[in-house]
């Protein structure tokens, strides 16, 4: 019962996205008149609603549970929902798809709007597009049947094609963040990685690394596994040789901490991540802090107790 709640619930929340240069369709246009094959085209995942943990409950599998295929078929009309229009996935791409269920996934006209959905029975998602010219474009949102949940959006086009031309890239490309720490010398840190073994460390002192729940802010300590990196960084986050490095017990490295001394630090960096991703988010109980997240990567700049200006850019996928 709570999955068709969650999933009435998603379909309320994407209702009112826009349809783009919508043209009225003709009362006449039943279901089976959805016909052809269609390419889809995204845009990145983004967070609309932040669930307000620090990490997601859906972790590093949230690619995998929420793909959206290169290519859709409009099959004739569903065989268990008559309002609808099946969706099939071409033969030679279908094992990619395989968690979305048949009797769950299909297409219908919603006034203007076509509705899309694809579901596991559990999770999915929900795209709902207007005409635009020869195509259709609108937005993607992500749903789960727990409550409350994360929802991520995305924009989405379909453009008609013939159905036996070849298939196109994966639509499910998104641009990710960034999740190497450069350093002069050429050497680097990597999320998910080991920590290089030339690179020099040296034990920390305590400091302010994050705000658990048990912690007040402005409480100091120390995590385990982690350590200072002799060296000094360089590229997209600038300049600073402060790097604290957190690795996770199997050795690979989840969270790297940088701070900066400079007093225009925190102004430089605000515009060079605005540059390369747009405008940040925020969390709620947490002052000034700048956030950008991917499904697999968070991003935060803050003003430091300790510096000018600190960066957080940690694991989600762990």
């Amino acid at each position: 019962m709570r999955f068709w709640l969650t999933l009435a619930t998603a379909g309320m929340a994407v209702a009112g996205a826009n349809a783009m240069g919508a043209a009225r369709l003709t009362a006449q246009e039943t279901p089976d008149e959805l016909t052809g094959c269609y390419d889809l085209t995204v845009g990145p995942w983004v967070v609309e609603t932040y669930y307000d943990e620090l990490r997601p409950h859906f972790h590093g599998e949230f690619p995998e549970w929420f793909r959206l295929p290169p290519r859709i078929e409009f099959a004739g009309p569903h065989d268990q929902r008559p309002s609808e229009t099946r969706i099939a996935f071409p033969e030679s791409d279908s094992a990619a798809f395989r968690h979305y269920l048949s009797r769950m996934t299909g297409a219908r006209m919603e006034g203007d709007s076509l509705r899309l959905g694809f579901s596991t029975g559990y999770t999915g998602v929900i795209a709902i597009v207007g005409r635009s010219g020869d195509g259709w474009v609108g937005n993607a949102r992500s749903f789960i049947d727990v409550v409350p949940h994360q929802v991520h959006t995305r924009p989405v086009a379909m453009s008609q094609v013939e159905c036996e031309s070849p298939l196109p890239v994966p639509a499910d490309e998104s641009h990710p963040l960034a999740r190497v720490v450069e350093l002069e010398g050429g050497q680097a840190i990597t999320l998910g990685e080991p920590l290089p073994e030339q690179l020099e460390t040296v034990a920390l002192p305590l400091f302010e690394w994050t705000w658990p729940s048990s912690l007040a802010p402005g409480e100091l300590m120390t995590p385990r596994n982690a350590v200072g990196v002799v060296g000094r960084t360089r590229g997209l986050f600038g300049t600073t040789d402060v790097i604290h490095v957190h690795t996770d017990p199997d050795g690979l490295v989840y969270s790297v901490r940088l701070l900066y001394v400079d007093s225009e630090a925190l102004e430089t960096l605000e515009e060079r991540l605005r540059g390369q991703y747009g405008a940040p988010g925020t969390r709620s109980g947490v002052q000034d802090v700048q956030i950008y997240r991917s499904p697999n990567t968070s991003l935060w700049l803050r003003p430091s107790p300790a510096a000018q200006a600190e960066v957080l850019l940690s694991d989600r996928g762990r």
